[in-house]
């Protein structure tokens, strides 16, 4: 404040042109649309855009990709594979429902027409000097939980200081990029960053989840608990029963119904989450009409869903969705901690050893693009040669990075056919020779203590090994045994934080964002790598990526933040740090494939980024499409 207050008196005395001028320079700021107002020096906005301009002004009616005359009214029922054993969404231990973070509220709701663009929804106003040192939020008046009590300044700060405990990383990375947070008026709350000119910062906490502090006090937040949580949300918990169902209740008297980011949003009046232990369960309870939308992930269900009744009267209808965000990443992650695996030619070998073609065209018989990057649909995707703003890190760390990185785009093996596969397959041994293995009695030998070779391969469901039959057999012919592992839902992620696996086959819950920050670092650096419950599943351990994570943490421009990406991307690749797979869907990477029961009416426009399959939040129920429905399950 006194830095503050010093500035205020060295401008005190400057002439009227100054002061235009700096209402200027602060109206190009990143969020665009801006007023200094009674902060010189200070945009002040009704939203923030990390880069580029805001699309909405001040004021706004609603989003374009949603219908302000939708009626309300109506289920939404959704089926997920797992369990869940807590409503607690801020510890890290349990198992909580995705969908009540989905649809919690926050100080800044992000639109999904925009790459990174974001509005407020909990506060009123939004705030930060040039230097991006500070953001400072005033919390709008009208803002209650589901309770009805007032969201006020405390319950943000306590918001925030959850993080410091084991919580999951909507709240755990605070902590690490906010110094401290403090009131700063009745209703403002100014949180002051670690660093400087990161405009990526404000975005995470922008979109903290707000919980009550009242409610939250009288429990251990950073314990499982089975208590219905208070949560500024437009929707409470209805009824829970762990492992087969959630339903969840729309507000009536939801403060923010029709506030310019909700309008023609959040239509049904109950939300149900039906859950099923396996994929087959899961199909079978939607072609039966007990769950209302599915994501086609399987090519083989889709032509399965054209011989139903259903389907060719109209009442399952299929679409396609485009998407402009990144596209998850689908791997065979390699434990780079496991010894073995340590070596970068062994993990080649294994890349190597997985066809995709073969794989794609006989067991997967779909159009799965492949996922050739960890960034796959965005500008982060590394593509030819190195540009001179990659070349700035690369050439620092050129005696430690392959030399393929300098002279080729990086690419995975091709295969296909035999004479392919028998190709890939004598690359693969040559590069295991190198590392110092041997075959003795079809088994490769492990120098170091004289025993064969094994891997474990952990996976979340026996459904998704068909597809790695052949990649089992071809590390078999390289004399390397890889045993299956399944684990349940609960299992899984208790192995998955202690990095327990050698190979780990498992669907990313997380797309690449068009603003990385830094949770990028809980992925990615070699600190996460040593530290369980974080997200380094492949024990990524180099100081290239490292520096890289720095700078792009630190960019104050976005050509840095692309080409610090692209220098991970490319770096990860050649590394050979897993496996890459296909496309989530059985189409080209940037379309979602969907299947649902004709009940819905939809926007003209639907959003480009991050459909919410969870909530369908944008779509509402059409009483007259449901009359006309002959098949399916009832409720």
């Amino acid at each position: 404040m006194k830095r503050y207050a010093r500035q205020l008196r060295d401008r005190a005395g400057r002439q009227l042109r100054a002061w235009i001028a700096l209402i200027a320079l602060c109206a190009l700021s990143s969020a665009g649309q801006a007023a200094p107002g009674a902060y010189p020096g200070v945009t002040t906005s009704h939203g923030y855009a990390a880069f580029g301009q805001l699309k909405y002004q001040s004021g706004f009616d609603h989003f374009d990709y949603t219908n302000p005359a939708a009626p309300k009214g109506g289920e939404y029922r959704y089926g997920l594979q797992g369990t869940f054993d807590s409503l607690n969404p801020v510890a890290l231990l349990g198992t909580f429902p995705p969908v009540l973070l989905f649809t919690a509220d926050s100080l800044l709701e992000q639109s999904r027409d925009e790459p990174a663009s974001f509005y407020c929804l909990i506060c009123k106003q939004v705030r930060w000097p040039q230097d991006l040192a500070w953001v400072e939020f005033e919390l709008d008046p009208r803002a209650r939980f589901t309770d009805g009590s007032p969201i006020t300044v405390e319950d943000v700060i306590y918001s925030f200081r959850l993080g410091e405990g084991l919580s999951v990383p909507a709240f755990s990375r605070l902590s690490q990029i906010i110094d401290r947070a403090e009131r700063t008026g009745p209703s403002t709350v100014r949180f002051h960053f670690a660093m400087k000119d990161n405009p990526t910062l404000i975005t995470v906490i922008g979109l903290m989840p707000v919980v009550s502090k009242a409610d939250f006090e009288r429990r251990d937040p950073h314990k499982p608990s089975l208590d219905r949580p208070v949560m500024a949300s437009p929707y409470r918990v209805a009824s829970a029963d762990p492992g087969r169902n959630l339903v969840l209740e729309r507000d009536p008297d939801y403060w923010a119904a029709d506030h310019p980011v909700n309008r023609g949003r959040w239509n049904f009046d109950h939300l149900r989450q039906d859950y099923y232990r396996d994929a087959s369960l899961l199909n079978e309870a939607f072609m039966a009409g007990l769950d209302d939308l599915r994501v086609e992930t399987d090519a083989a269900k889709l032509k399965q869903l054209e011989g139903l009744p259903a389907f060719r009267s109209g009442d399952i209808l299929n679409d396609s969705l485009e998407y402009e965000n990144g596209a998850v990443y689908n791997s065979l992650t390699i434990n780079a901690r496991v010894p073995f695996l340590s070596d970068r030619r062994v993990r080649q070998a294994l890349v190597l050893a997985y066809d995709f073609e073969w794989t794609r065209k006989v067991i997967l018989g779909g159009d799965y693009g492949r996922l050739e990057s960890y960034f796959a649909n965005s500008e982060f995707k590394a593509e030819g040669l190195p540009g001179q703003g990659e070349l700035e890190i690369l050439e620092i760390y050129r005696g430690s990075l392959p030399p393929e990185i300098f002279v080729r785009e990086p690419h995975p093996p091709v295969g296909g056919n035999r004479a392919k596969m028998r190709q890939n397959l004598l690359q693969a041994r040559g590069l295991l020779r190198q590392a110092g293995y041997r075959v003795e009695g079809g088994k490769l030998i492990d120098p170091a203590n004289g025993q064969p070779v094994t891997l474990d391969l952990l996976a979340y469901s026996p459904v998704t090994m068909n597809q790695m039959g052949l990649f089992i057999a071809n590390m078999e012919r390289l004399g390397v045994t890889v045993t299956f592992r399944h684990a349940d839902a609960a299992q899984l992620r208790h192995l998955m934080r202690n990095y327990d696996y050698d190979l780990l086959l498992y669907r990313n819950a997380f797309a690449p964002l068009p603003t990385p920050g830094h949770g990028m670092l809980l992925i990615w650096t070699s600190e996460a790598a040593d530290k369980p419950s974080l997200l380094n599943y492949s024990g990524v351990k180099h100081p290239a990526i490292d520096e890289a994570m720095q700078r792009m943490v630190s960019a104050t421009d976005r050509q840095t933040v692309v080409d610090m990406m692209r220098v991970v991307d490319r770096i990860a690749r050649w590394e050979f740090y897993s496996v890459p797979l296909q496309h989530s869907y059985p189409t080209p990477v940037g379309e979602m494939p969907i299947s649902y029961w004709n009940r819905f009416g939809r926007p003209e426009t639907e959003p480009s980024y991050f459909f919410s399959v969870y909530t369908a939040d944008v779509w509402w129920h059409d009483a007259e499409k449901a009359a006309h429905i002959t098949h399916g399950a009832s409720r």
